[in-house]
């Protein structure tokens, strides 16, 4: 049964690992995040760094970063500094982002 469902293609590591690093870009999580986040999942490392390169510049970190401020406005820039750091993004593209976006 299993083989079947895999040479039908259903079952695609590659396809997957695209689409769950696809669903938490979107859901405003950082690169860091993400590669955490798949390797929890035994993912390989190759095809985490594929999936991460291939997500869209629609949604790249800076964007995803400014949709995450733009949701808690009003917040302490240290605390939000904080927030973003938690949620995977790197202390310089915060600060670059952040002073880009000020």
């Amino acid at each position: 049964m299993i083989r079947r469902v895999d040479e039908l293609g259903y079952i695609n590591d590659e396809e997957y690992t695209k689409r769950r690093a696809l669903l938490k870009a979107k859901q405003g999580y950082g690169d860091a995040y993400i590669r955490y986040f798949l390797k929890r999942l035994l993912i390989p490392e190759e095809l985490i760094e594929r999936a991460l390169h291939d997500i869209p510049d629609e949604i790249s970190e800076e964007k995803r970063i400014l949709m995450n401020i733009k949701k808690r406005r009003g917040i302490q820039r240290e605390k939000l500094i904080r927030y973003l750091s938690n949620r995977g993004f790197a202390y310089e593209t915060i600060l670059n982002t952040l002073d880009g976006d000020t």
